[in-house]
């Protein structure tokens, strides 16, 4: 049984690499988003596009019973970025992103899927 939980473990350790490397992947495009929106002299926010990656996650994901985590998920890894790119951009905002993460609710999102 001590054996089935080590094995089970080292699975969930290669997927957090893998989740590692995929993380460290999408910080440097969005370095390089920050990095265009400076020169283009675009906001580091943009809700639409959050909201339709949200909209998109719905979409995708396969389990239903994942869904409010996913989206949980996502919502942080937008929030890490744009704190990365207002760094970039010297933005010194004074809102505080840190605290409990952001309650999701399927119905105010529209529900789960293509379907909702």
């Amino acid at each position: 049984m001590a054996d089935d939980m080590n094995k089970l473990r080292k699975e969930i350790d290669r997927i957090d690499s893998e989740i590692l490397r995929l993380y460290e992947e999408r910080m440097d495009v969005a370095r390089k988003i920050g990095q265009y929106k400076i020169e283009n002299d675009l906001p580091v926010y943009d809700a639409a596009r959050e909201d339709a990656k949200l909209e998109k996650i719905f979409e995708s994901v396969k389990n239903e019973d994942y869904a409010d985590g996913a989206a949980q998920l996502f919502i942080t890894l937008m929030q890490v970025s744009r704190e990365l790119q207002e760094d970039i951009k010297g933005i010194d905002d004074d809102f505080d992103w840190s605290g409990e993460p952001v309650e999701i609710n399927l119905e105010s999102l529209g529900g789960f899927g293509s379907d909702a």
